[in-house]
């Protein structure tokens, strides 16, 4: 299904880019799910900030952010809750309409495979939060977008190669 509102969106494209999209159509695609997965990442690090810091009533954007910043929730262990609510919503969504592999038999043994590959990217993510934010005090806006970049292209190879790698069809012979 997804696969098929992506070419109906190619087809509005000129022929030659057209094409082009269809040979990049899984990263596309990924990346699009990809996205809605750090939107899941970045609401719950940022709503856990937010929910356990001292904001004054009516305050602004700018003054919610930095209380924001003396929250009792640390961006480390926001990135650590944010981690587990997005490896879960991704994934199903890659399972089941990125890499389109359907049936339950082995899920378990691809959720492991997939939590591993997530385990790695994620203590890359919380060390680089530790490092720039936590100890050199870099902006964590910042930080936190170049982390995610980061992992998405990491987590895309993982996925890609080792867990829903789609194995060759067996010739009968």
């Amino acid at each position: 299904m997804t696969k098929e509102c992506f070419r109906r969106i190619y087809r509005i494209f000129p022929k030659p880019l057209e094409r082009l999209l269809l040979k990049a159509e899984n990263a596309i695609i990924y990346i699009f799910y990809g996205t809605l997965t750090t939107l899941v990442n970045y609401v719950t690090h940022f709503g856990l900030r937010i929910a356990f810091a001292d904001i004054p009533a009516g305050a602004t954007l700018t003054q919610i952010y930095e209380a924001s910043q003396d929250s009792a929730v640390s961006s480390s262990g926001a990135a650590a809750a944010a981690w587990i609510a997005a490896v879960v919503f991704s994934f199903f969504v890659n399972k089941y309409f990125v890499f389109e592999k359907r049936g339950r038999q082995g899920i378990l043994k691809e959720f492991a495979a997939f939590t591993a590959g997530r385990l790695f990217s994620f203590g890359c993510e919380v060390a680089i939060m530790f490092v720039f934010v936590d100890r050199l005090g870099l902006n964590e806006l910042v930080i936190k977008l170049a982390s995610n970049v980061l992992v998405l292209i990491m987590n895309y190879f993982i996925s890609k190669l080792l867990v829903f790698r789609h194995k060759p069809k067996e010739h009968k012979g």
